[in-house]
C-alpha cells in the first residue's frame, strides 16, 4: 500500500465512523509557547484543555509535523525525521479506552490486513483497564502485552499541570532476525525488531501543581500513527526512507552522486539530504525562511546539515535546489501549498547552499586541523577547547552544533564551559565598546514599551480615532528635565506603539493660564498615556481642565504612511510570494519603513511591480473600514495577524480592511479611503538581518519632495556633464581605466628599474643570493619586488622591509630547493618586533605592525638570521 493510499484509507475509515475530517494545520502553530506543530493534537489543544467549543466530538486528521529533538539522529536511524506526517483520530468525550482500542484494532487487522500475531502492545504498568481490554476483549495473549512505566507509557502534562494520562502503544514485530540479540527487551528495546506504529493517549487526569491527579470531567482520546513508519511496515521495507514517497527523491540524489553509495555512511548522508530538503520545502511553504533565530534558525540549521551531507556525497553545487521537484511530484497532490512554494524554496535552498559551501569547506578544514592537534589516547581527555570552538563560530561562521556533530564522529566532545566563557568575554567587550549607545537604546526602548514603572496606574481613554481635539482633566504630572509628563483622563493623542510614532500637538488650560507643546506620547504598563510637554507659559496642575489638540497635518501624513504599509505588505505577498511576512515597521510623518521576511534583494523589476500594485490599490479609492471583534472572530475572518500573541488576552481587537485588498489586525490610525494616500514611491530596499529585508517609502507630498530633489540633482548633472550624463560618466570611467592601466605600466617599469639596481647589492653565500634591503613602498609593491628579485637572483632569499604611513611592512621570498629556512617563520618573528603579526609558508611570508622605530633592528635581525644559515 502506497503512502497516499494509507492516508486516504485512514481518513475515510474514521470519517465513515462519525469523525469530522479536519485539514492539517500549519507547521507554525497559532501558539506562542510552541516553536512548531509537533503532533496532531496541537490544533485541538484548547479543546483538550477545556477551552472553546466545536460542533463535533470526534475528529480525524493527517497532520504535518516538524520535530527538532533528534535532528542529529536523522539519517543515522531507520525512523527519525524532522518533517513527517501523523495520522490521528481524536475524541472529545465521545468514546474512551474501549472505543479507541476497538477502532485501532479494526483498522490495523481488518482494513490494513496486518496479521494479528505480528502485533504487540504496551500499556502503563498501573493501567489495568487498558490491559484487560487488550487481553480479554481483543484477545492479545499476555506474553505480547508489556506493562511499562511512565517513561514509556504516560503522556503529559505540558508544564506544571493540566491534562495527562496513560497511553498504549501498538508495535509491529519485524521478526527475530531484526532483534539486537538474545537479550532483546521486546517492545521496550530500541533495536529494529519492534516498530511503534500507533500511540493511543487516554487523557483522563488533570495534574495539579503539587503532583496530585484529579479526574477530568470529560475524558478525551488523542492518537498518533506515523504515516511513514506504517507505510514502511505495509511495504515490507526496513527503513522509512525506502517507502514510495521517498523513492523519486532518493533516485534523484543517487543520480547526482558521482561515485554512488559506496558504504553505509554514504546511505546515511543520502537520507539526511532527503529528509532535510523535504523539511525545508514544507517550512518555506508555511512561511518559515532560514534565519538566525527561532524557526528560521532551525530551517537554516537543517539546510546546512543537508549541504554538509551533500558535500560528503560530492553532489554538484545546485543539486539540493533541484531536489524540490521530485518532492513536489510525490507529495504535491496532497499538499498543494508546496506546489505554490516550490519556486521560492528552490531559490532559498540554492542561495543558502551557495553561501554556506564556502563557510563549510573552510570551517571543516580548520576543525580537522584542530582535532589533529588534540589527539589523546585517553578518551576522557578528548575534548576540544572552548576558546578554539568559539573562534570557529565567531570568526569563521561555523555553526557550533555542526562542530559538535563532527567532533562526536571523531570521538571528541566540546568544552562547553570554555565556550560559554569565551562567548561571555566577547559579549563583555561588545558591551564596553557600545556602552553609551547601549544604555541610551535601552532607556529609549523601556520608555517606548511603557515599562518605566513609576507613574499613573489607570488606563487613559483614547478618543483619537474619532477626533483630534478634546477637553480633559489632568490626573497626574511629573517633571522630567525641562519637560513635564502629564496624564489626562482622555486624549486624542496616539501613543507610540505598533511601529507608529506618537502624535504631536498642543495643550492649554481652558482658562488660558498655561500652554505647552506635546512633543511625544508613551503608554506605560498600566495603559496610561504619558504626554511629554514642553511648557511655554504658566503652570499645569492636577485637576486642571485642558484643551488637547493634535497637529492635524502631521497626523494625516502618518495615517497615509500607515495605511500604505498595509497595502505594501499585501503587494509584496502578491509579487514576491506568500512567504513574505511582516517583521516590523516604523511609520513616521516623513517616511515609512517596512521590514519583511525574504532571503534575497528585490530586483528593480520586482520593486516596480510592488509600486504599481500599491498605487493601483490607492487609485482604486477603496473604503478603509475598521471593525472591533474578538481575536478568534478576527482570525476566522481572514485577517492577517503575524503578531497575534500581542493581542492575546484582549477582549476586542481592531481589524482594518482596505476594500477587499487587505485585511489585518491593527490598532493604529489610518485614512478613510485609500485614495487619500495619493501615491507611494519606494526610495530604498536593503538588508537588515539574515532573511529580513527593509523597504523605505514615501507617500503623497513626500513623493513630490523626493522627485523634486531627484530632478534637481539631474539638472545639476546635466549642467556639469552635458545633456546625457550617463554617456559622459561612461566616457570618464573609460578615461580613468586607461589612465589607471598607464600608471600601472609605468609603476611596473619603475619597479623593474629599481630591482635591477637592488640586485647588484645582493650577496652570494653558499651558492645562493641573499638580499636584505629597506624600500618604503606599499605591501603589494614589496611583494612584487620580492618576486622580481627572486626570479632575477635565483636561487635566492630576499627580505624587504619598508614603512608605509605609520605602519611597517616586511616580506620574504625564497627560491624552491633551499633547505633549512622557512620564510613564514622568519616573518612571524620579525613581525613581533614591529608589534604586529604575520606568517606564511615555506617559500613566502608577509607581516607588519605599528612599531616603525624597530625597522633598523628588523634589518639587523634578518641579516643575523640569514648569516646563521651559512653554518
Amino acid at each position: 500500500m502506497k503512502a497516499n493510499e494509507l492516508r486516504h484509507q485512514y481518513l475515510g475509515f474514521f470519517e465513515e465512523r462519525g469523525h469530522e475530517r479536519i485539514p492539517s494545520s500549519s507547521l507554525v502553530p497559532n501558539d506562542p509557547t510552541l516553536l512548531f506543530t509537533a503532533a496532531g493534537m496541537v490544533q485541538f489543544k484548547d479543546l483538550f484543555w477545556g477551552r472553546g467549543t466545536v460542533s463535533f466530538s470526534r475528529a480525524v486528521t493527517c497532520q504535518k509535523c516538524f520535530r527538532t529533538t533528534d535532528i542529529e539522529n536523522v539519517g543515522r536511524t531507520a525512523y527519525h525525521h524532522t518533517f513527517f506526517e501523523m495520522l490521528g483520530n481524536f475524541s472529545f468525550g465521545a468514546y474512551f479506552k474501549e472505543g479507541a482500542i476497538d477502532l485501532a484494532w479494526e483498522f490495523l487487522t481488518k482494513e490494513l490486513m496486518i496479521p494479528t500475531e505480528r502485533l504487540s502492545v504496551s500499556v502503563y504498568e498501573e493501567d489495568n483497564e487498558a490491559y484487560e481490554i487488550w487481553n480479554d476483549r481483543i484477545g492479545i495473549p499476555a506474553q505480547r502485552i508489556s506493562r511499562l512505566g511512565k517513561r514509556h507509557n504516560w503522556w503529559g502534562p505540558v508544564g506544571d499541570g493540566g491534562p495527562c494520562g496513560p497511553d498504549s502503544e501498538i508495535f509491529f514485530d519485524g521478526g527475530e532476525d531484526r532483534a539486537c540479540g538474545p537479550d532483546c527487551r521486546g517492545v521496550a528495546c530500541d533495536c529494529d525488531r519492534f516498530s511503534e506504529i500507533w500511540n493511543l493517549v487516554f487523557m483522563q487526569y488533570d495534574a495539579q501543581a503539587d503532583g496530585t491527579l484529579l479526574p477530568l470531567s470529560r475524558k478525551n482520546i488523542d492518537t498518533g500513527m506515523g504515516l511513514e513508519r506504517t507505510s514502511a511496515v505495509l511495504q515490507g521495507v526496513s527503513t522509512n526512507f525506502e517507502i514510495d514517497s521517498f523513492r523519486g527523491l532518493l533516485e534523484a540524489i543517487e543520480a547526482a552522486t558521482p561515485r554512488g553509495l559506496q558504504d553505509r555512511i554514504a546511505v546515511q548522508h543520502r537520507n539526511t539530504v532527503a529528509d532535510h530538503v523535504r523539511g525545508v520545502l514544507f517550512l518555506v511553504a508555511d512561511g518559515v525562511l532560514p534565519g538566525n533565530e527561532g524557526r528560521g534558525y532551525v530551517a537554516r540549521r537543517i539546510l546546512r546539515r543537508a549541504v554538509r551531507a551533500g558535500e560528503h556525497l560530492e553532489l554538484p553545487e545546485g543539486t539540493l535546489a533541484r531536489l524540490v521537484e521530485p518532492i513536489v511530484a510525490a507529495m504535491g497532490p496532497s499538499y498543494p501549498e508546496i506546489v505554490q512554494a516550490s519556486e521560492v524554496a528552490e531559490r532559498v535552498i540554492g542561495r543558502e547552499e551557495s553561501v554556506f559551501r564556502r563557510t563549510l569547506r573552510e570551517g571543516e578544514r580548520r576543525l580537522e586541523k584542530l582535532i589533529a592537534t588534540q589527539v589523546d589516547d585517553d578518551e576522557k581527555r578528548r575534548v576540544l577547547p572552548g576558546g578554539a570552538v568559539f573562534e570557529l563560530h565567531d570568526t569563521y561562521g561555523f555553526p557550533v552544533e555542526m562542530v559538535r556533530e563532527i567532533a562526536a564522529d571523531a570521538g571528541f566532545s566540546l568544552d562547553d564551559v570554555g565556550y560559554r566563557e569565551a562567548l561571555a568575554r566577547q559579549r563583555d567587550r561588545s558591551r564596553r565598546d557600545t556602552k553609551r549607545s547601549h544604555h541610551e537604546a535601552s532607556r529609549n526602548a523601556a520608555e517606548s514599551d511603557g515599562v518605566a514603572g513609576e507613574g499613573w496606574h489607570e488606563r487613559t481613554t483614547f478618543v483619537g480615532y474619532e477626533k483630534l481635539a478634546t477637553e480633559s482633566e489632568i490626573l497626574w504630572t511629573h517633571p522630567e528635565g525641562e519637560h513635564l509628563r502629564i496624564v489626562f483622563e482622555e486624549t486624542p493623542f496616539y501613543a507610540e506603539s505598533g511601529g507608529q510614532v506618537s502624535d504631536q500637538g498642543e495643550v492649554r488650560t481652558v482658562a488660558g493660564s498655561a500652554t505647552g507643546c506635546v512633543l511625544g506620547v508613551r503608554k506605560n504598563a498600566s495603559g496610561a498615556f504619558e504626554h511629554l510637554v514642553l511648557v511655554e507659559k504658566g503652570r499645569f496642575s492636577v485637576g486642571d481642565r485642558c484643551i488637547l489638540r493634535v497637529n492635524r497635518e502631521r497626523r494625516r501624513r502618518i495615517e497615509r504612511n500607515h495605511t500604505a504599509t498595509h497595502l505594501l505588505h499585501q503587494a509584496l505577498r502578491q509579487v514576491v510570494g506568500e512567504h513574505v511576512v511582516q517583521a516590523g515597521s516604523v511609520v513616521g510623518a516623513e517616511e515609512l519603513r517596512f521590514d519583511f521576511s525574504h532571503f534575497e534583494p528585490l530586483s528593480s523589476e520586482q520593486i516596480a511591480q510592488v509600486e504599481d500594485e500599491v498605487n493601483a490599490a490607492i487609485w482604486a479609492d477603496h473604503a478603509v473600514e475598521t471593525l472591533e471583534l474578538s481575536l478568534e472572530d478576527a482570525l476566522a475572518s481572514g485577517a492577517m495577524a503575524h503578531f497575534a500573541e500581542e493581542y492575546r488576552g484582549k477582549d476586542r481587537v481592531r481589524v482594518l480592511s482596505v476594500g477587499d485588498y487587505s485585511k489585518e489586525l491593527c490598532g493604529g490610525t489610518h485614512v478613510r479611503r485609500s485614495g487619500e494616500i495619493g501615491m507611494v514611491l519606494i526610495t530604498g530596499e536593503e538588508s537588515v538581518a539574515a532573511g529580513t529585508r527593509r523597504i523605505r517609502a514615501v507617500t503623497s507630498s513626500g513623493v513630490v519632495s523626493v522627485q523634486r530633489s531627484r530632478f534637481q540633482r539631474l539638472a545639476d548633472l546635466e549642467a556639469s556633464l552635458g545633456e546625457d550624463p550617463l554617456e559622459s560618466v561612461a566616457r570618464l570611467r573609460a578615461d580613468r581605466r586607461a589612465l589607471t592601466e598607464q600608471v600601472a605600466r609605468l609603476n611596473e617599469m619603475f619597479l623593474l628599474q629599481e630591482t635591477e639596481k637592488m640586485a647588484d647589492r645582493a650577496e652570494r653565500r653558499s651558492g645562493r643570493a641573499v638580499l636584505i634591503d629597506r624600500v618604503d613602498r606599499s605591501a603589494e609593491e614589496l611583494k612584487r619586488m620580492a618576486d622580481l628579485l627572486e626570479e632575477r637572483l635565483r636561487p635566492a632569499i630576499v627580505v624587504l622591509v619598508g614603512v608605509v604611513g605609520d605602519r611597517g611592512v616586511v616580506v620574504c621570498k625564497k627560491s624552491a630547493g633551499i633547505d633549512g629556512f622557512h620564510a613564514g617563520n622568519l616573518i612571524r618573528s620579525l613581525s613581533k618586533m614591529l608589534g604586529g603579526g604575520g606568517g606564511g609558508n615555506d617559500l613566502f611570508g608577509q607581516g607588519g605592525g605599528g612599531n616603525i622605530s624597530a625597522i633598523d633592528e628588523i634589518v639587523a635581525a634578518a641579516t643575523e638570521t640569514l648569516r646563521g644559515l651559512e653554518t
